[in-house]
Formats: structure tokens, C-alpha cells, sequence
């Protein structure tokens, strides 16, 4: 495995760590305020693990990397709704 590939997977780790972390510190809210947080918290971490996603992808399929980008993308499409939703949501109830 190349350096580069090393670095990467090091910054992919964090940031999945990261998006963990986030989504600990939302989860425990109740009633409508914490649903919203949550499904913050769960597209952070959807958004967070398309990047390991994308990395292993690309390692392992080295010759179809438009298939990989675009499901690293579809995977980022989906969190960044969940995200968006999630605020949406919290805008709505206040």
C-alpha cells in the first residue's frame, strides 16, 4: 500500500471517529428537538462513513472508479438529506 493510501484511510478513520462522536453527543435528547438531532446525527455519520467507503472502493477497485465516485456520491446524497431533514424538522417545531 502506497503512503498516500495510508494517509488517507488514517483521515478517513478520523473522520468516521469524528461523525461517532457527533452523533454521541445528539442521540440522547428527547421529544421532537432530540428526533430532529438525530437523524442530524445519523446523516453526519452516513456522509462520514461514504469516505471509507469511497477509499476501500477505490483500493479494491482500482478499475472501475466512476462506479465507486458514484456511489461514495449516492451514499453523500443520502446523509446530506438526512442532515437537511433532520434541520428541517427542527425549524418546523420552533
Amino acid at each position: 500500500m502506497a503512503n498516500m493510501e495510508n494517509i488517507t484511510i488514517v483521515f478517513d478513520v478520523a473522520i468516521a471517529a469524528a461523525s461517532l462522536w457527533v452523533l454521541s453527543k445528539l442521540i440522547g435528547y428527547g421529544g421532537e428537538i432530540g428526533d430532529s438531532l438525530t437523524k442530524v446525527g445519523y446523516g453526519i455519520v452516513i456522509i462520514g462513513f461514504s469516505q471509507i467507503i469511497e477509499t476501500v472502493g477505490l483500493i479494491l477497485l482500482n478499475n472501475n472508479v466512476s462506479e465507486v465516485h458514484i456511489v461514495h456520491r449516492s451514499f453523500l446524497t443520502v446523509g446530506f438529506l438526512l442532515v437537511s431533514w433532520g434541520f428541517r424538522n427542527l425549524m418546523t417545531k420552533h
